[in-house]
């Protein structure tokens, strides 16, 4: 399709733009023409080798008008959305949104993707949740395969070899549910009103928590119970659209975080605590975002009736118990020392990025899981991989690369004498723990929710925390250092 747009000059830029630019300018407000090919997006992009185009390449194609090259490549597919590049481009450039952006052209204009497996698992996503309004994984995994085999795209060896025992085993640990969840919120029902304070704030689980990542629920529910922080999960909340959403229709990604955030003023909070990554950064931008676009608040306000108060906070779990919670206060209740446990710290990619919407100052290193950990009386390790990605959703359309991405996390960490990993997000658990085996190399090292490890500086049990659910046995470990003893 040509642009409808005419070549300009930005006002005190004095470089004339191609169509191609400008259209983007126009959908996103990122002005693409002021790359200039320092290549810090390259060279941090964890799966550029996959690229066909590096990112600096493929922000070159867009200036020089190179519309077909761009919307074909395979790079807008295989992006993560790390949100690396946004991060550390010195000219603020979101190369992530523009990476959106343009998925979301070469889908409206029928190019046919670089990467088929990808718009696939995004349709069945997105096929999901109108469907279900959270995410039924057991349904998601089937329809998917279903579209790749009707597509002619199923690896059937990595289905019988690595995906179908991966699922047999979360089967049986009740972390795949043979029934969906129907979100329905009874007729007439009206939202019990709370009192928000410093110990009482919303609670938005995200739809892994109650699936693949249940062990992570199990224990952020039982330490925030003895910390006395009082959660109240929003009635009828819905899936935040998660990568799949802000690929394929901003509109929608703005839209459904939105609507839980209503939920969430609605019973009277301002705040809400998200232990998930993905769920934390996709409602921080949707605040981010209407409060520059004057139209996009005006319209999700026309379609839901609402517009979040001045006041509202999102914050990640984590956050909640290091800031709001304290250190010193989650020190009072350790019972028992972790015996000097050496693990390191994985952020992963967007509790930290990009920090111009999570407000974090220390976003390349940050420390206030390494500052948690020392507290319960465990070893945190310096090491290389701290807010490197995992790969997240590419480990169902491109399960080589996850694996490649997680045994260079997995040998950084063995390389500085951890025993354990310890995380705050449910991809990276699942990543790492589910598809370790898969990886080459001899690791053999538990992924512990942080959740998990203050329950059990706090004297809780390991079933209550779901110690018995991971891939990885955490317990040999840990019996091992006298943290739990055999029953």
């Amino acid at each position: 399709m040509k642009s409808t747009y005419s070549p300009k000059v930005s006002q005190g830029e004095g470089v004339a733009q191609t169509p191609f630019t400008e259209e983007i300018r126009e959908i996103c407000g990122e002005n693409v023409y002021l790359c200039y090919q320092c290549q810090k997006c390259a060279s941090g992009c964890p799966v550029a080798d996959h690229f066909d185009l590096s990112p600096n390449q493929l922000m070159r194609a867009v200036q020089l008008d190179e519309r077909e090259l761009a919307l074909s490549s395979r790079t807008i597919w295989l992006c993560a959305a790390c949100e690396t590049c946004a991060t550390r481009c010195p000219q603020d450039i979101d190369i992530t949104r523009v990476m959106d952006v343009l998925k979301i052209m070469a889908q409206q204009q029928g190019i046919p993707p670089g990467v088929p497996s990808v718009p696939v698992f995004y349709n069945a996503v997105l096929h999901n949740l109108r469907m279900f309004g959270r995410l039924y994984e057991t349904g998601l995994m089937g329809e998917f395969y279903l579209r790749l085999f009707l597509t002619g795209q199923l690896d059937l060896g990595q289905l019988f070899s690595k995906d179908l025992s991966v699922g047999m085993k979360m089967f049986r640990e009740g972390k795949l549910k043979l029934l969906p969840h129907l979100v329905r919120k009874k007729k007439g029902q009206t939202t019990k009103k709370v009192t928000s304070t410093e110990r009482r704030v919303a609670y938005y689980p995200g739809c892994s928590l109650s699936g693949t990542s249940v062990e992570y629920g199990l224990s952020f529910k039982a330490v925030a119970e003895k910390l006395g922080l009082m959660v109240d999960e929003p009635e009828g909340w819905t899936c935040c659209g998660t990568t799949p959403a802000h690929s394929t229709d901003h509109y929608l990604s703005t839209l459904l975080p939105m609507k839980n955030l209503a939920l969430v003023e609605e019973m009277g909070h301002s705040c809400v605590t998200a232990p998930c990554p993905s769920c934390y950064l996709r409602m921080r931008m949707a605040l981010h975002d209407i409060a520059r676009d004057t139209e996009l608040r005006e319209r999700v306000k026309a379609q839901i009736g609402y517009e979040p108060s001045e006041g509202l906070h999102v914050e990640h779990a984590l956050n909640t118990f290091t800031e709001r919670v304290g250190l010193e206060a989650i020190g009072s209740e350790v019972t028992l020392a972790l015996g000097e446990l050496k693990v390191v710290c994985y952020y992963g990619c967007v509790i930290t990025r990009p920090p111009k919407v999570t407000g974090f100052g220390d976003y390349e290193y940050p420390n206030n899981m390494d500052k948690l950990v020392q507290q319960l009386g465990a070893q945190p390790l310096d090491w290389s991989y701290k807010t490197r990605c995992c790969g997240a959703s590419l480990g169902f359309t491109n399960l080589e690369i996850v694996l490649e991405l997680g045994r260079k996390i997995l040998a950084n960490a063995k390389a500085v004498g951890a025993e354990a990993i310890v995380v705050a997000c449910p991809l990276c658990q699942v990543n790492l723990d589910s598809r370790q085996a898969q990886m080459d190399g001899q690791f053999d090292l538990p992924i512990l929710y942080f959740t998990q490890l203050m329950g059990l500086a706090f004297g809780l049990e390991p079933k209550a925390l779901g110690l018995d659910k991971h891939f990885i046995d955490p317990i040999p470990l840990l019996r091992e250092k006298g943290i739990i003893h055999s029953s």
